[in-house]
């Protein structure tokens, strides 16, 4: 369907804006020829096309850099939209007044279902004068559901995607200054009680946006797998044993979904643990936090013995 979109491809490379997910959904959405097609093109349109385009691949999109391109070429893209339309940015409120959200998870029943999933955190939130649905949300999503999930969140660039994965879903809802005001302090206050239980500073925010260091081969390989490794990242999270440091380690070893477990050896599995350790504990500063970072590692063990069938007793085997 794209790929016959010739016009469509030739605009969105002439304006250095071309992204093959955005040329499907604008395709999707009947937009062939943006010269002729934005003309008509409504302000609830662009909101499902921003859902669509943005807010439904925040999660796909790994890495920092990558997010901020994509919203660029989507304000790039908006302009051009609202340039030829006619729409201005204020007719947002209008479109608010009389039409749901076009956030997906502004259905009743999709609420309803985070309200269930996340009960515990929503208590929590609410206890310390943080609480905001659409954070609600993006922690779950991050596999944060209740209070000791928080520590899931295990670096900077996470909590960074967190953060505009939150304003992105309140861009277009917020109708003043004072809203904005308000949604900024509900974030801050998560990220002071999120960094009183991790022990991460801001300031190795710093360290994680200079000019980073060359890949290494394991880094590489990573990155190569991690579009691979959603079902891995998604099982874990739903189990409660989400860490970053153990997920990147299992998609260095070629370990990209739950099934795959079973073929670890007891060398690798220990290499593996150890390596988490080494590099987890770096992070964290009070013996709570590694104490809580363990038991995840317990869970998992657990897990995969289950699944490979060996068993502790083979350590003295060796």
């Amino acid at each position: 369907m794209a790929e016959e979109s010739t016009a469509l491809r030739k605009f969105l490379k002439k304006e250095d804006i071309y992204d093959r997910d955005v040329e499907s959904i604008l395709c999707d959405m009947g937009v062939n020829d943006p010269g002729n097609d934005f003309k008509t093109f409504t302000q609830k349109q662009y909101d499902e096309l921003y859902r669509r385009a943005v807010v439904e691949r925040a999660k796909e999109l790994k890495d920092q850099q990558a997010k901020v391109r994509l919203e660029k070429k989507m304000t790039k893209l908006e302009k051009y939209w609202r340039k030829e339309s006619g729409v201005k940015s204020t007719s947002i409120k209008n479109d608010l007044d009389d039409s749901k959200s076009p956030e997906d998870k502004s259905s009743k029943a999709a609420t309803n279902e985070l309200l269930e999933k996340a009960a515990e955190l929503k208590k929590f939130l609410q206890k310390n004068d943080c609480y905001n649905l659409d954070l609600l949300a993006v922690l779950s999503d991050h596999g944060v559901n209740k209070e000791e999930d928080i520590t899931n969140i295990q670096t900077n660039m996470e909590w960074g995607t967190i953060t505009r994965e939150f304003r992105v879903l309140q861009r277009g809802k917020l109708k003043d200054q004072a809203s904005k005001t308000r949604a900024d302090k509900v974030v801050v206050k998560f990220e002071k009680i999120w960094r009183k239980k991790t022990g991460i500073k801001s300031t190795s925010i710093k360290d994680d946006a200079k000019g980073k260091k060359k890949d290494t081969p394991k880094d590489e390989k990573i990155k190569e797998l991690q579009g691979q490794g959603k079902e891995l990242k998604d099982w874990m999270k739903k189990n409660g044993i989400w860490q970053m440091a153990l997920y990147e380690e299992l998609l260095a070893s070629s370990v990209t979904s739950p099934d795959d477990c079973k073929g670890l050896t007891e060398n690798q599995f220990d290499e593996i643990v150890r390596k988490v350790r080494v590099e987890r504990f770096k992070d964290l500063k009070d013996q709570a936090a590694k104490n809580r970072a363990d038991k995840v590692l317990v869970k998992f063990e657990k897990f995969w013995r289950k699944e490979s069938g060996i068993k502790k007793t083979s350590l003295k085997k060796k």
